[in-house]
Order: C-alpha cells, then sequence, then structure tokens
C-alpha cells in the first residue's frame, strides 16, 4: 500500500466500497502561507454502503490522493483509511482505487435470443 500523497499513512484501511466519481475539481495555486506551489484534485462523488435495508448513497467530497489525481468519472472500488487533516480533523482518504466491475451479465431479450436461434 502506498502513502497517502501528502505522505502521511493512514491507519489501516476500511473494506472496499462502491465509489462513483461524478466529477473532479481541480485547484491549483502558490501557497500563500509556504510559497510553494500546490495541485490539489477532489472528488464529488457518491458513496455506496451496505444496510441491512439495502444499498444507502451518500453524497459528497473526497480529496483524491497524488497517485490518483488522474482518475475521472466512473465507478470504482474504493479502499478508504482515516487520517488526520491540516486542520487537525479526522477526515477519509483514498488509499487505493480500483474500476467496478459488475459481477452481474447482461440478459438476453428476447428480440436478440430468437436472432441467436435462428
Amino acid at each position: 500500500m502506498q502513502p497517502y500523497g501528502d505522505g502521511t499513512r493512514p491507519s489501516a484501511p476500511v473494506k472496499k466500497q462502491k465509489l462513483t466519481i461524478l466529477s473532479v475539481v481541480r485547484r491549483e495555486g502558490i501557497s500563500s502561507k509556504t510559497g510553494r506551489p500546490y495541485d490539489m484534485r477532489t472528488a464529488q462523488c457518491v458513496l455506496w454502503q451496505a444496510t441491512p435495508d439495502g444499498d444507502r448513497a451518500v453524497v459528497g467530497t473526497v480529496p483524491l490522493p497524488e497517485i490518483a489525481k488522474e482518475t475521472g468519472k466512473g465507478e470504482y472500488f474504493a479502499e478508504m483509511a482515516m487520517a488526520q487533516s491540516m486542520d487537525g480533523a479526522l477526515v477519509p482518504r483514498i488509499v487505493a482505487l480500483q474500476p467496478y466491475v459488475s459481477s452481474t451479465r447482461p440478459t438476453a431479450t428476447p428480440k436478440a435470443a430468437a436472432a441467436a436461434a435462428a
């Protein structure tokens, strides 16, 4: 497992969760505090959490680590871990991101099934 892009090492990751990235917002500039350039990406996303009542959608943002900064829209399995932000808050961090592949297979429509039988 690689450390988060800012060099922190989050605590042990939790199980993989399905994450749908709707868009990625890029912020870049020069830090007024340090004078150094920065380039950060934040994913606007839907996190799908399994509950006893079925899947529950949680909408929000999460920072993308350096290793995933070129990630685009789509569905992924995300390994998340908690890390401390610059202001001391505990926040989720993505530590691994892999494309989501559905285990369901497309079903044939009656028209397609009839064409295949002919």
